[in-house]
């Protein structure tokens, strides 16, 4: 494949972001890493000149777009759109606290179409491009203390599924990548925001099993971040990418629970998480 001008949203240093910026430039890419903290993107720098680092709020339209016009103007095109950045929201729906909700949707599903809206117009105008939406498995199957999470990647799947036909008369190609538990920054967020009321939360029996959902990533075994990075790339490089890309420790679990007979999933879920240990306290 060509050399390939890469967009990537959310490259903060040991996340998913910042090993698929390392691996694009390895293979000899260029590569436009953005993030909210650019001083996080030194080392990128520091090794490649053709990384460029540029700061990014996917929920201010106006800051994507003076970056996508930088861009545009100093390299003439955006091949490879990377939507990475999104939010954590880990607890049970009836305790979390709403505004980290709303946050974390109107991040995840609303940010991500910002930016596919403005890079889009521009892929359109070339008639090529191609826009990857980092999903999640919870988007196949949401778990116990994660369900604005598992929604907002749910919505993001969807809204991709859509975008993926809109585009195609354009030769836009729209891929959406679901890691299983690989380590990244989103899970340290996530342990950050975890909350459960003491006094009157109906799961305070089980604060143990929500608190670890924050972190459940990070379980040995876990797909490191390069790893997931590698396999990753290999896939969005390919000429016709798969429309779906799957990959990480217990990704062809969800995948298959998906699937599943909808009784057989609950009972899977909720014995993993703790559901069946929460005490009727009235």
């Amino acid at each position: 494949m060509s050399k390939q001008i890469v967009l990537i949203t959310g490259c903060s240093r040991g996340g998913i972001g910042y090993a698929m910026s390392d691996k694009f430039l390895k293979e000899g890419h260029t590569v436009i890493a953005t993030s909210l903290e650019i001083e996080s993107l030194e080392s990128l720098a520091e090794v490649y000149d053709r990384c460029e680092r540029e700061l990014i709020d996917i929920n201010d339209e106006e800051s994507i777009s003076a970056t996508v016009e930088k861009v545009i103007n100093k390299f003439g095109r955006i091949d490879i759109l990377i939507n990475n950045a999104g939010l954590p929201a880990v607890g049970a729906l009836l305790d979390i606290d709403l505004e980290t909700a709303q946050r974390c949707v109107n991040t995840n599903v609303f940010g991500t179409l910002k930016v596919s809206r403005i890079v889009g117009l521009h892929m359109a105008k070339r008639g090529k491009g191609k826009i990857v939406n980092i999903g999640s498995v919870t988007g196949y199957a949401s778990t116990p203390w994660a369900g604005i999470y598992a929604l907002s990647k749910a919505a993001m799947h969807s809204m991709s599924d859509t975008l993926r036909m809109e585009l195609k008369p354009f030769g836009i190609q729209v891929v959406i990548v679901a890691p299983g538990a690989t380590k990244s920054n989103l899970a340290t967020a996530g342990a950050k925001l975890v909350h459960v009321p003491e006094g009157n939360s109906l799961y305070i029996s089980v604060s143990k099993y929500i608190i670890g959902r924050a972190s459940a990533s990070h379980a040995p075994g876990s797909t490191s971040a390069d790893e997931f990075a590698a396999y990753a790339v290999k896939k969005i490089l390919e000429p016709v990418s798969p429309r779906y890309v799957t990959f990480g420790q217990s990704s062809r679990l969800f995948f298959v629970m998906y699937y599943l007979p909808v009784f057989i999933r609950d009972f899977i879920l909720s014995k993993t998480f703790g559901v069946g240990m929460v005490r009727n306290q009235n």
